[in-house]
């Protein structure tokens, strides 16, 4: 029997480190599925959905876990179907750099039952007034239907609020 499992890792940035972690995750006859990485500053930080045989579960968190330097958490995740939306949208959020983005737009999301699939966020210094420009892209779906004109200008009331830009697009 196969389960799938969750792999959340982090630790001190260095050259091979992906490598490492896919050689021992092939190792173990374990299948990638998906996986986000990313270096944050000095940090590695990774988590990877994998495909794996029960009986080779304990010796593949063992071995991920003599990584000099790296936390290792593994999760079993229990197999669920795909979720149908009705509507699926990606949100580009950009502007001035002020606290309380992600939440503002989370909690919005939030109370009209809409689920964040991801979430990615960067801040880039704007190229003629170096000026720190905040940007977020969001994938986001929900069961019901949504009407994208309605949805659009709420979003948009949000963001004028925070003095940033939002664009949505129909996935």
């Amino acid at each position: 029997m196969r389960s799938k499992l969750i792999i959340s890792a982090n630790g001190l940035d260095e050259k091979g480190i992906v490598s490492k972690i896919s050689s021992i995750i092939g190792k173990h006859n374990a299948n990638i599925e998906t996986s986000k990485m990313i270096r944050l500053e000095n940090e590695f930080a990774m988590l990877i959905l994998i495909n794996i045989q029960n009986e080779k579960i304990k010796i593949l968190t063992k071995s991920l876990n003599q990584i000099n330097e790296l936390s290792v958490n593994l999760i079993e995740t229990k197999t669920n179907e795909n979720i149908l939306y009705e509507n699926k949208f990606h949100l580009y959020i950009n502007g001035a750099d002020n606290e309380g983005i992600v939440y503002a737009f989370s909690k919005f999301l939030s109370e009209i039952d809409i689920n964040i699939d991801e979430v990615n966020t960067k801040i880039k210094n704007a190229p003629m007034s170096a000026t720190p420009l905040f940007m977020m892209d969001l994938i986001i779906g929900s069961k019901s239907k949504i009407n994208e004109k309605d949805l659009n200008e709420k979003l948009n009331g949000v963001g004028e609020k925070l003095g940033v830009e939002v664009t949505i697009q129909k996935f």
